[in-house]
């Protein structure tokens, strides 16, 4: 994981202004989905995944403007080739992903805080950031101390198993269900890293919250080139 984020700073450093162009289009994509109505599930399931492929991709070729060079559109614009796949795979893992949690929370869940879930899930329609920040917000886990954490234990063991079906399937050409099952295969067997890279997109996800997205401008290509560079370390 050190290794990772190492690699992953020493490859920015070499190319601010290219990766930082990534930042600031995730940026105003996710400022667009707040204004408009229509946008939030477009912009989250199908142009941000793109982007943050299109940082990996530029890592694992090589080919990004260097400091004293303008940005090339047509290479921040590869990962839109894969958008589809890694819209429709996102759509997937979060639907299985939602009837494990359902079903946890079926078993265990208190009839008050089970109403207070389903007017969330309501009001925030299709916005995933809105919907992650009002479960944390605005339902008092403390009356289900146990559910609360079992809840939170799964979410982080299932995001960990998922993360590498994204570069499985650019990267390594398998199939859209072969993905995920080779991504769940090795998660299982090199879990600890991926449990802490989970927790670092948490802290991610928080900071920019707390900050209105700005930092998503920097934090967004530095976590795509960590993601990638721990995918690679783990994959060899």
């Amino acid at each position: 994981m050190v290794s990772a984020i190492k690699n992953a700073w020493a490859t920015f450093v070499q190319a601010p202004r290219h990766f930082m162009l990534f930042g600031f289009l995730a940026y105003i994509a996710a400022s667009l989905g707040r204004f408009i109505p229509v946008l939030p599930f477009f912009l989250s399931y199908f142009v941000l995944p793109a982007l943050y492929m299109g940082v990996a991709i530029a890592a694992q070729t090589g080919i990004f403007s260097r400091w004293d060079e303008k940005p090339q559109w047509m290479a921040v614009g590869k990962g839109f080739v894969h958008a589809g796949t890694l819209g429709l795979m996102l759509l997937c893992q979060i639907a299985l992903g939602s009837v494990l949690l359902g079903l946890l929370v079926a078993l265990f869940l208190d009839s008050n805080t089970a109403a207070a879930m389903e007017a969330i899930q309501r009001e925030a329609g299709d916005d995933p950031e809105l919907l992650m920040d009002m479960l944390m917000n605005d339902i008092d886990w403390m009356r289900s101390r146990f559910l609360g954490l079992a809840v939170a234990l799964l979410a982080l063991a299932m995001t960990a198993l998922s993360l590498q079906a994204w570069f499985i399937r650019v990267f390594e050409h398998q199939s859209f269900f072969g993905s995920i099952r080779q991504s769940v295969a090795r998660g299982r067997q090199q879990f600890g890293p991926w449990v802490l890279f989970s927790l670092l997109l948490l802290v991610v996800l928080s900071l920019d919250g707390a900050f209105n997205g700005v930092l998503r401008i920097i934090t967004f290509p530095l976590l795509a080139l960590t993601h990638y560079f721990l995918y690679e370390k783990m994959r060899s």
